[in-house]
């Protein structure tokens, strides 16, 4: 991620030479050599020197202890042997900025800062938030480049791990509530934009309070666990299916008017008709589900009132007997 806007920091902290802080930056500028040789002994963060070609001319202790190469193996390497190969390989299937651009970007702009994936000797790999920073001489010459980063890979997966808490049901790994609604608000203002169809489906699990009063709550979790698992087979990429709460469900089709999406409703009911849960006393029961279906009309003012259509649909199904779809003005 380039952020065109960023500005390098005045000096590199954790200064372990005689050198003061603020004198780094200028040092840099005049003696790029004795710069690397005074923060080759930090070891919070990674410094590297990158020539104007593109090869690690230096290589600090930080950096080591980061990403795992000692600087006798990586000097005089390119620097695009510091990304994996599906980062640092300049295809279409390349994800993300390559070393390369990083380069060309930083020569054209004077800096560049991002986040990116790097690998070790192990093959393993990590995440930096890097700065990367043109190094000139008193001329204005392009000398080369620095590199400042610091592991990332425990803040991310932290902040991996409480999106995933604040947008999935914990029992069935589905998409929860709000954040359906979320989806679902940004796929209508699409479909409204793009003059494409849209369709909602709620399915509720029919009588589920029998395998409550039967066999615990127990047997209830791995009801909702099978039913989620039978709603998501088959469904495109673009779909989405998520637990509302209790034993509703919903599926949002993009896409997909409203005879695609009974049909795909009615393909949903049978799978869920088809699965088979194992009680505490190892015999199996089946599993039946409602569902109610609304399209995108030209007069829904909202998701809000397309969900509530779909609602409607599903209770006239619920008082027709169950285990059957309906659709809004079919």
């Amino acid at each position: 991620m380039i952020d065109p806007d960023y500005s390098p920091p005045s000096a590199v902290p954790d200064d372990p030479s005689a050198i003061r802080a603020g004198e780094y930056e200028r040092l840099l500028t005049r003696d790029p050599q004795r710069y690397a040789d005074a923060v080759h002994a930090i070891s919070a963060f990674g410094v590297c020197m990158i020539d104007r070609d593109g090869r690690i001319t230096s290589w600090n202790r930080g950096a080591s202890r980061l990403c795992g190469w000692r600087d006798r193996e990586i000097v005089g390497r390119p620097y695009a042997d510091l990304f994996p190969s599906d980062v640092a390989t300049p295809t279409p299937a390349a994800s993300g900025t390559t070393p390369q651009q990083a380069l060309d970007f930083a020569r054209t702009h004077g800096h560049l800062r991002g986040e990116s994936r790097r690998r070790r000797p192990d093959a393993s790999q990590f995440i930096v938030d890097a700065s990367l920073d043109v190094v000139r001489t008193g001329g204005g010459e392009i000398h080369g480049f620095v590199e400042v980063f610091h592991d990332i890979t425990e803040q991310k997966m932290r902040q991996s791990e409480l999106y995933e808490r604040a947008t999935r049901d914990g029992l069935t790994q589905l998409v929860n509530r709000t954040h359906f609604i979320d989806i679902g608000r940004q796929e209508f203002e699409r479909a409204r934009r793009f003059a494409e169809p849209l369709s909602v489906v709620l399915f509720d699990v029919d009588h589920f309070r029998k395998f409550n009063d039967t066999e615990g709550a127990d047997l209830g979790d791995r009801v909702l666990v099978a039913v989620a698992s039978a709603l998501t087979e088959g469904l495109r990429r673009i779909d989405t299916v998520g637990r509302l709460g209790g034993d509703e469900f919903a599926v949002l089709l993009p896409r997909c008017d409203k005879g695609p999406a009974m049909e795909i409703a009615q393909r949903l009911r049978l799978r869920v008709s088809e699965a088979r849960v194992q009680t505490e006393s190892a015999r199996m029961v089946g599993v039946q589900v409602t569902g109610g279906v609304a399209a995108l009309r030209p007069l829904t003012r909202d998701f809000g009132e397309l969900m509530r259509q779909a609602d409607a649909s599903l209770f006239k199904a619920k008082r027709e007997g169950r285990n059957a779809v309906r659709a809004w003005f079919e």
